[in-house]
């Protein structure tokens, strides 16, 4: 795909500060209205937490000016209503009359001027790209054809469900049926019955496989909720039995633990075991990652990490923190992040946080069910930041990817080829 340019950029650029008197020095609150337009653009886009939701607020009713500055830039982010009017007009020719004005003015007005549009740019152009990319997002014609549009769609809730007899049940066909008189499908989630809990019997082992392009929510006897992402697979009992509760995971799931200090519930992957009682957590143990992750938004648990040769760490974590594992090594790393990152897609949100291109590849390669090269290892690496939503047509997401890297993408069919733009 060949990058498009940014020829609507100054336009935006103008016209957001038209009628602004230049001055010699910066503002000191550059910063605060990059960071505002940054969340003016993520609301309009559908991405704005309440968090964040509450900051713009708060910001806006500090002062007279932050209200017409909100104002001001909620309405250059409408895209929409002037796509017909930035149509028309000649970018080139644009600028051509922009530089003969400059050119016109005496030395030190023109040094004056083009200083003051190196910095009214530093404030406005985040706006003026998070504008384009809705833009791009409306236009995405022009790069890809319907056929391949068609192709590259996003995941949907599909899973299948292998009885203790080896049998196989599509729970897509399986809609609002009791399956093995024990777990109702219904509303894309499988719940089994939670009568008769940890009694003295014998328990079946069922496992729920996701496949690529989808995802789906199951409760467990004791009423845990699990929602197991692409490309993965649970194996757990139709009934908790004995002194533990135990479940096999393989890929990306997040657990919802219901509470019961006896019982403890255990996440065995090949790499790492999850010890709880009660909380909220997220595993990430794909057999194609390098890496494992526990991730803990509420609560806490234990980790155990090993290897081949057996334990080699256990640790303790709290909410905001996370345990990072490189399969083979010696020990893991603790870190605190922002759990409810790494747990958007629950929600139906990518969320990236200054993560290598490489990692976001495969995710996307989950989700969408394509196949992604890189022209070299140096691509993999670079770094990307950002929220997009999950059911997105692909060719959005790769717009954005493309304008916040400097990456390009082709698209042949459901094969996508990640290049350097400037090499």
């Amino acid at each position: 795909m060949k990058k498009n340019s940014f020829s609507h950029c100054p336009l935006i650029l103008l016209e957001c500060i038209t009628n602004r008197k230049p001055k010699k020095k910066m503002n000191n609150h550059t910063k605060e209205y990059i960071k505002i337009s940054e969340l003016l653009y993520r609301k309009q886009s559908g991405l704005l937490s309440e968090k964040e939701q509450v900051e713009l607020d708060e910001w806006e009713k500090k002062s007279e000016e932050n209200k017409k500055i909100v104002s001001r830039l909620s309405s250059a982010i409408k895209l929409e209503e002037k796509q017909l009017q930035y149509d028309s007009i000649d970018p080139k020719n644009a600028w051509q009359n922009i530089e003969s004005q400059i050119s016109a003015q005496k030395p030190k007005e023109r040094k004056l001027l083009l200083n003051f549009m190196k910095y009214a740019a530093a404030i406005v152009l985040p706006l003026a790209i998070g504008g384009l990319l809705v833009y791009q997002a409306m236009n995405t014609a022009d790069n890809y054809s319907d056929a391949i549009v068609e192709q590259i769609v996003p995941g949907t809730n599909k899973a299948t469900l292998v009885l203790a007899d080896g049998s196989t049940i599509n729970l897509e066909e399986q809609k609002d049926t009791l399956i093995a008189g024990k777990a109702l499908n219904q509303n894309n989630k499988l719940r089994y019955d939670a009568s008769g809990q940890l009694a003295q019997a014998e328990a079946r082992w069922h496992k729920l496989v996701v496949p690529v392009g989808g995802e789906y929510k199951l409760e467990l006897a004791d009423g845990t909720t699990v929602w197991i992402n692409s490309d993965s697979e649970l194996r757990y009992t139709d009934q908790f039995v004995g002194k533990e509760r135990i479940v096999h995971l393989k890929g990306n799931a997040i657990f919802k633990v219901e509470k019961d200090s006896e019982h403890p519930f255990i996440v065995k992957t090949d790499d790492m075991d999850v010890r709880v009682y009660g909380t909220e957590f997220s595993v990430m143990a794909y057999p194609d990652e390098a890496k494992v992750q526990t991730t803990l938004l509420e609560g806490s648990v234990g980790v155990a990490l090993k290897n081949k040769a057996g334990v080699v760490q256990t640790s303790m974590i709290k909410p905001n923190m996370q345990v990072q594992y490189y399969k083979g090594d010696v020990k893991g790393e603790i870190r605190e992040v922002e759990a409810y990152k790494y747990f958007g897609w629950r929600d139906g949100k990518f969320q990236f946080d200054n993560e290598e291109l490489g990692s976001i590849m495969r995710k996307l390669e989950r989700w969408y069910g394509v196949k992604f090269f890189a022209s070299n290892q140096d691509v993999l690496k670079i770094r990307f930041s950002g929220e997009m939503k999950r059911f997105d047509d692909f060719s959005t997401i790769l717009n954005l990817l493309e304008y916040g890297t400097d990456i390009e993408f082709d698209v042949h069919g459901t094969v996508v080829t990640a290049r350097s733009a400037y090499k």
